[in-house]
């Protein structure tokens, strides 16, 4: 069974490597020198608190990681303290996938959000990762939109 901990500085390596992966297989071309940008956004992340990871290990392996970028909200009926987290980057190396390590880090994120006080967890996700997070507690929104700024 896969041990789930906190990620931190030291698993900056590892996290950008499997962000790399986990983008590549939504068939993202990414530039030459991304890895490079990815860790030092990473690690300034990890430094003030703008990424909290987990990842799932097992003998001494890691085979899968998820992330939340923490947010404030106005205080709502749906977020009286005024606090959310963002899920992103739920990854589980192929070999390893179907074998409970996703549910097992959604495991531990959900039970960090509600001791830290945590109001809402949200996401977006591919289709065929749906079903296993409804399995968790997460529920479709169709109030949501976005608008790319970026450029490139």
């Amino acid at each position: 069974m896969a041990r789930v901990r906190m990620a931190g500085q030291g698993d900056a390596g590892t996290l950008t490597q499997m962000r790399c992966a986990f983008l590549e297989e939504l068939g993202q071309a990414l530039p030459d020198g991304f890895a490079d940008h990815l860790r030092a956004w990473v690690e300034a992340a990890f430094a003030d608190g703008r990424l909290l990871c987990w990842m799932a290990e097992q003998d001494g392996k890691i085979l899968g990681c998820a992330a939340v970028n923490p947010y404030a909200h106005l205080p709502s009926a749906g977020y009286p303290a005024g606090v959310g987290w963002y899920l992103l980057n739920v990854y589980v190396k192929p070999a390893h996938r179907r074998g409970g390590v996703a549910g097992s880090l959604l495991t531990a994120i959900g039970s960090a959000a509600r001791e830290q006080g945590i109001d809402m967890l949200s996401l977006h996700s591919t289709e065929p990762a749906w079903k296993m997070y409804e399995r968790y507690g997460f529920r479709p929104s169709m109030d949501a939109m976005s608008m790319a700024l970026a450029t490139g």
